[in-house]
């Protein structure tokens, strides 16, 4: 079994790399003109770098409980290659990923196969950044990998993040020819058939598609809050009710003894107040400055309908990962409008760079108390 690094380091050289990422960015951006920040071609040396470095390392992990349920993927692998597993069927769950291992269970060791799935959780971001802002890829890229729930995406919530990051590409050719549309399309299958919770975004996706109106959003955002408070157990028993999928259906109804391996439950106000930044942000381009394009909408739309569900449901166990489903999106809409738009009057590139910095801090503070 390969080595790179022990299990209890791998956090620490990820913090170590981003900082001196950031702290670099940071220059660059807050001595950069407001042209310079949006119309400047950024160097792709540094952050292709650090993404494959991280596909490298964080794929040739050591199967460790540091990893989270990177043990259970190791333990339902080794029982493939054991042979006391029978094969995936298309009427199951899941098929495409347990496709993926029931495969590379005849062949390879089980790190390969976590070295083939950071490829694709991290591949499609790469080309998603970069279909969506060519000159500033590189700066979405990092406030991406920079986010708080990158890491664990990558580590943990593999089905979660690699299904996630098809979406988020699959965004981008939404709004292309017949051609795209099919791509979209068939991201969008991929990623269900990886992980059936991806229907959330996705169908926030169609939504935004179809209705788009920034307002209605934004009233429906913070309707979420009220009703979650208001009635927040009865919605949670509703949607755990309707049985569309039984494992986004566990993770409402699973109980709080189950649930303190996670994180623990309740109403995060925390966590709220964290998904409401971008939200200041596009509150501040749309309506304030009257700055948007299609992509930017699109951006919002999804991540606003697929937050709010999570607010809906956010006293129910492990309603983190109904969470992740809209954090993925988290930091392109906080990160578009300002590499895009002339969106602060002065002092553009310090503020851009303050916002990257703040960004960075928030995952850096979270992963030093424990959360």
């Amino acid at each position: 079994m390969i080595t790179i690094l022990p299990a209890e380091l791998y956090r620490i050289v990820y913090f170590v790399v981003l900082t001196a990422l950031t702290l670099t960015y940071y220059r660059k951006l807050a001595n950069a003109t407001q042209r310079g920040v949006m119309m400047a071609p950024k160097p792709y040396t540094l952050m292709v770098t650090f993404a494959v470095a991280f596909i490298i390392v964080v794929g040739l992990r050591p199967i460790s409980s540091a990893f989270g349920d990177t043990v259970n993927y190791a333990s339902t692998y080794f029982m493939m290659q054991d042979g006391l597993q029978d094969a995936p069927t298309p009427g199951d769950g899941e098929y495409v990923f347990n496709l993926l291992m029931w495969n590379c269970a005849k062949v390879m060791p089980v790190q390969w196969l976590f070295f083939i799935i950071e490829i694709g959780y991290v591949l499609p971001l790469v080309l998603a950044c970069w279909r969506m802002d060519r000159r500033n890829a590189p700066i979405l890229l990092l406030f991406t990998m920079s986010a708080f729930s990158f890491f664990s995406f990558g580590t943990n919530g593999l089905r979660n993040g690699l299904a996630c990051s098809l979406v988020f590409l699959a965004l981008t050719y939404i709004r292309g020819n017949v051609l795209d549309k099919w791509v979209c399309g068939g991201l969008c299958f991929l990623a269900f058939n990886i992980h059936r919770s991806s229907l959330l975004p996705i169908a926030a996706m169609v939504l935004t598609w179809f209705y788009r109106k920034p307002r209605t959003m934004y009233y429906f955002w913070v309707a979420s809050i009220f009703v979650s408070l208001v009635a927040g157990g009865a919605v949670s028993n509703f949607f755990a009710s309707l049985g569309f999928d039984d494992r986004m259906s566990s993770y409402i109804v699973m109980d709080d003894e189950d649930a303190q391996q996670f994180s623990r439950t309740g109403f995060r106000w925390d966590f709220l107040l964290y998904s409401f930044m971008p939200l200041w942000i596009a509150w501040y381009a749309i309506f304030k400055r009257r700055m948007c394009d299609m992509t930017y909408l699109m951006l919002f739309g999804m991540y606003v309908y697929s937050n709010a569900f999570w607010i809906m449901v956010i006293r129910s166990s492990f309603s983190n990962r109904f969470a992740y489903l809209s954090w993925f999106l988290y930091p392109v809409v906080l990160a578009y409008p300002m590499l895009r738009f002339p969106l602060w009057k002065q002092h553009h590139g310090r503020k851009t760079a303050l916002v990257l910095l703040a960004h960075f801090a928030f995952t850096f503070l979270m992963w030093l108390i424990g959360k």
